[in-house]
């Protein structure tokens, strides 16, 4: 009798765990806007869009169709073996480190920072199949949203089968041996930035395509569970945690891969904790000024201070949805999403930028614009945002082919306003 009793409770566990990790796919959206979705299906059904959504929407579906054709990316495809020996952990080489000349074998390797070494880059390690894979179920799940055709969807679960659930070809959930260097053997908590296209394209994809066809219940159990290991070893392993207490643009996407996964998860204790961590950031990530120390001090200043303030603007997406303001929040020394975005504004639009750089391009900043536009109103920002997508409008004839930027895309998707040709 003890032991049915036992049993029972063993298989009403099993359940209850089984039906979390279901539910967690009928969560509301983690990065895009409900409303806005379905306002954008409305007028793409409709065709009562504006000519420049119009335009963006056909882009959007040639990329999809030349997707259907392409491979499923898979971490056994890399030809260097991590140092565990097991081909399902991901593995990727830090970019900006190269061998040592002056020794015989190069070890260990060293830092140049904003050289990208070319060896880093190739499909002897995963970076490039993860982003590969990422993009194509991002655009792919968008796809099948807007426009209800399921040979979208069904290409978009192939890919996450493949990445996440099968057996043979899955990519265990931890990144202990990403951003690696020859020559050091110990796991680098940096690594953890490569993560972030997960929580940022594929969370939103399992919600979307769980109305099709091609994904059941079983499928949404199973890559639930593995994005459930994945929030645990961020949570929990010592490199997971390490990666919690950078105090740049780093910690800042750690912080968005936990705030992400636990909104998807309905972990609002766990949300609500992360973004309050991300508020006390501000005091050594911003000074009053508005400018980023620990980016400030890299080769690529301005593209690396904006690449932070993506990844705080996103998790300030998610704050809005449970009513945690982070735009709107200002710091003890008077540190502000405002004030960032205001001291990295006059380089944008052409003025000086007395620090070490590559190049300023102005896309880097004008989602960020358009963020906090979004929930803040500000009439610079706006006219700023205005000025930067006519500057791209004027350079070349505005067809589907022109919106290959990512960033450029979405805003002609769901910003239209922005643009000058944006009539109906």
């Amino acid at each position: 009798m003890k032991r049915k009793q036992n049993a029972g409770r063993l298989l009403g566990a099993l359940l209850v765990a089984l039906s979390s990790l279901v539910n967690a796919s009928e969560t509301k959206f983690v990065q895009y806007d409900e409303s806005a979705m379905r306002q954008l299906k409305h007028s793409v059904i409709t065709a009562s869009s504006a000519e420049v959504t119009k335009l963006a929407y056909q882009r959007l579906l040639i990329t999809a169709d030349a997707f259907l054709s392409r491979p499923e990316p898979s971490v056994m495809e890399k030809t260097f073996t991590p140092p565990s020996g097991n081909k399902h952990d991901y593995l990727s080489i830090s970019r900006y480190w190269w061998p040592d000349p002056s020794k015989a074998d190069g070890l260990p390797w060293f830092r140049k920072d904003g050289i990208t070494n070319p060896s880093t880059q190739t499909d002897d390690v995963d970076r490039n199949r993860l982003g590969i894979m990422s993009n194509m179920v991002h655009k792919l799940s968008l796809a099948y949203f807007l426009s209800g055709q399921e040979k979208y969807a069904s290409k978009a679960a192939k890919l996450l089968k493949v990445w996440f659930i099968e057996p043979t070809t899955k990519m265990n959930p931890n990144l202990n041996f990403a951003q690696s260097v020859p020559g050091n053997p110990n796991g680098r908590r940096s690594g953890i930035l490569d993560g972030r296209l997960i929580p940022k394209y594929v969370l939103d994809a399992v919600h979307i395509i769980s109305t099709s066809e091609h994904w059941d219940t079983e499928d949404t159990a199973a890559i639930n569970m593995w994005l459930k290991d994945y929030l645990t070893w961020l949570t929990q392993s010592d490199l997971g945690q390490a990666g919690a207490k950078q105090s740049n643009n780093h910690g800042s996407w750690y912080f968005f891969q936990v705030a992400a996964l636990a909104h998807y998860f309905n972990d609002q204790t766990l949300l609500t904790s992360t973004i309050e961590r991300v508020k006390a950031s501000f005091e050594y990530q911003f000074d009053e000024q508005g400018k980023q120390a620990h980016e400030l001090a890299r080769t690529r200043s301005f593209f690396y201070s904006c690449f932070n303030l993506d990844a705080i603007t996103s998790i300030a997406n998610m704050g809005n949805k449970i009513n945690q303001s982070i735009w709107t929040y200002e710091s003890e020394n008077g540190a502000s999403v405002n004030r960032a975005l205001g001291f990295l504004l006059p380089a944008a639009m052409g003025g000086e930028w007395p620090y070490e750089t590559k190049g300023i391009d102005p896309m880097d900043i004008a989602p960020l614009l358009a963020r906090f536009n979004k929930y803040t109103r500000s009439d610079e920002y706006e006219a700023a945002l205005r000025a930067i997508v006519n500057e791209f409008e004027t350079s070349q004839v505005l067809t589907n082919k022109a919106f290959t930027n990512d960033a450029l895309l979405k805003l002609a998707l769901f910003e239209p306003q922005y643009f000058s040709s944006n009539s109906r």
